[in-house]
């Protein structure tokens, strides 16, 4: 139980020790340099400091265990070290390892990790420069006084790192490293190295000279590479051309998100989108040779489907793509922007039908709705004269059989025109026209049993009007206005009709109570529950007029008088 209580600890311990880690290899290297590579004790130093570096390295997770197969290059690396360790061997581990350095210091943000590494990086170049090079190159000796000043300051230098606080680095048993940045300082470093020999056999300068000889180069030529990556005279310079390569594969994917608009519009069926669109890809990304998709229960295939696999998903759309070659970290992400455009396209698609099948299904209730309400006001015309004919008398009165000779036929051609609304619906512009004379009489007459309503009206009333669209809204408005007298026994409606410049416009207005600004703030906009009935029926009145080119509004709304308005829309 103990064993396995500190077996799983020790990834915890070794993260915490990271910079303890790292100060013992350095330290370990650096007698190593002080020892000698050719003793005994040199080599076991550096078997020690190889050791501290599988501890500290930041590419293997702490937790894991190696393989027999790096166990066995571990034990040969080792072994090779132990009887063969040669100064340029040194030479190209410490560069190695002021990359693997290097490419950590430039993922810190806080200044104390930023700041140790940054140092260590410095111990292994100076290290590097003033001993390793003599090993490697015997000719490459700098002067006993810089060699002892490294000497004497490598040593301050870990002492000053092991003087810093431990900053918070990472909480993750893997660490980070940059591997451009790594590569890069390792490429500085060997053409340090090779620029500084190069100006010794050219031009005959010591060690010393020939170093700053080539920091000078070094330098003059990345000041030169700065200027051109991100230039301040006007053009966008190397970085912008850098960038626009690794982050753009130019003109296929290009022509493919072309092809995908076009086809967006012209193409409303999301699974012929999608196939069409998927075919696209095979004919424009050359390194795409085929692919499959599936799209909840719809799945399809386009051109060769063998080779590597490369899968993507998004918003319930799988993507397969196949390619003859492995893609790179380049492709991979831009066949993701693909497939999640392509994603977002077909989900447009699939929410645009619904959208359509949601408003075809609302212009079917909306038009069942309408007809429901023209079948009530039938039904409320033959009510009255059915109230009529239970009078004393009515059989063998004149006036109740002129009654009905009027009535029986209007409601006759009402109720076919409904039938026919509901056979093979219409246009709401092409409206019957009728009378207007004719109509306002049809409609005193059938509600001349109600004695609580007025008629008020022009004397001549020349010119037509929509029938339905005034025939609906009167007969809503006083359906309603029943409902409210029931209520209120005083009250009073009357009925208006005008002509003006624009048209006919009716005005109904009564004396009773005036709506709660709730309810009228939402009396055209959707059906409203309330006591007075308002709700429904005015909601598709006010629509059916709307569609017809006019407009139900509520002119006032105060106690002793409620109007409605019913004209042209202007």
């Amino acid at each position: 139980m103990l064993i396995f209580s500190l077996s799983s600890s020790l990834p915890t311990r070794l993260i915490a020790l990271r910079h303890g880690l790292l100060l013992a290899l350095l330290a370990a290297l650096y007698l190593v340099f002080w020892q000698g590579p050719d003793t005994f004790l040199g080599r076991t130093l550096f078997v020690v400091h190889l050791g501290l570096f599988m501890l500290w390295q930041p590419f293997v997770h702490a937790e894991q265990r190696l393989s027999m197969a790096w166990l066995l290059v571990l034990v040969a690396v080792v072994l090779v070290v132990g009887a063969f360790l040669k100064g340029w061997m040194i030479a190209l581990w410490i560069m190695m390892l002021a990359g693997i350095v290097g490419g950590k210091v430039l993922l810190f943000g806080a200044r104390i990790p930023r700041l140790f590494y940054l140092l260590a990086l410095a111990f292994l170049v100076v290290a590097l420069l003033l001993m390793a090079a003599p090993l490697a190159v015997p000719m490459a000796a700098p002067p006993k006084q810089i060699l002892t000043l490294g000497y004497i300051g490598l040593p301050m230098v870990l002492l000053v790192m092991a003087l810093l606080p431990q900053g918070q680095e990472t909480s993750h048993a893997r660490e980070v490293v940059d591997f451009i940045s790594s590569l890069f300082v390792f490429l500085l470093l060997a053409v340090l190295m090779l620029g500084s020999l190069a100006a010794m056999m050219m031009f005959g300068s010591h060690y010393a000279d020939a170093l700053l000889e080539a920091l000078l180069v070094m330098g003059a030529i990345l000041l030169l590479l700065g200027l051109a990556w991100n230039p301040h005279s006007g053009f966008s310079g190397i970085g912008a051309l850098f960038s626009r390569h690794v982050t753009s594969i130019g003109l296929p994917v290009e022509q493919w998100l072309q092809a995908l608009a076009n086809l967006a519009l012209r193409e409303d069926d999301p699974q012929i989108f999608l196939e069409q669109a998927c075919g696209e890809i095979a004919q424009r990304l050359p390194w795409v040779t085929g692919g499959e998709w599936m799209a909840g229960t719809s799945r399809g295939q386009f051109g060769v489907t063998g080779g590597r696999r490369w899968e993507f998903s998004h918003d319930g759309m799988v993507l397969v793509l196949y390619t003859a070659l492995a893609l790179s970290p380049t492709l991979i992400w831009h066949c993701n922007l693909l497939a999640q455009v392509l994603a977002q396209f077909h989900g447009d698609k699939q929410r645009a039908l619904a959208l359509k099948q949601l408003s075809y299904m609302q212009a079917i209730h909306e038009t069942g709705a309408r007809l429901t309400h023209d079948v009530k006001n039938l039904l409320q015309s033959m009510n009255a004269l059915c109230s009529a004919g239970t009078e004393p008398g009515a059989e063998s009165s004149p006036e109740y059989r002129s009654l009905l000779r009027r009535q029986l036929p209007a409601i006759s051609d009402r109720l076919a025109e409904t039938l026919a609304k509901l056979n093979a619906p219409q246009s709401l512009s092409a409206a019957r026209l009728v009378a207007a004379a004719k109509w306002w009489r049809e409609l005193r007459q059938r509600m001349m049993a109600l004695e609580w309503i007025t008629f008020t009206a022009e004397t001549s009333l020349a010119g037509e009007l929509p029938a339905e669209v005034f025939s609906g809204v009167t007969d809503n408005l006083i359906r309603n206005a029943a409902e409210k007298h029931l209520r209120e026994p005083d009250l009073r409606l009357q009925l208006e009709l005008v002509r003006n410049d624009a048209g006919f416009e009716l005005m109904v207005c009564d004396n009773g109570s005036a709506m709660a600004d709730a309810i009228a703030a939402s009396l055209f906009v959707g059906p409203v529950s309330s006591e007075s009935g308002y709700g429904i029926g005015l909601y598709h009145a006010a629509r059916y007029a709307q569609a017809a080119g006019y407009r139900l509004e509520l002119a006032e709304n105060r106690a002793g008088r409620v109007c409605f308005r019913l004209r042209l829309e202007t």
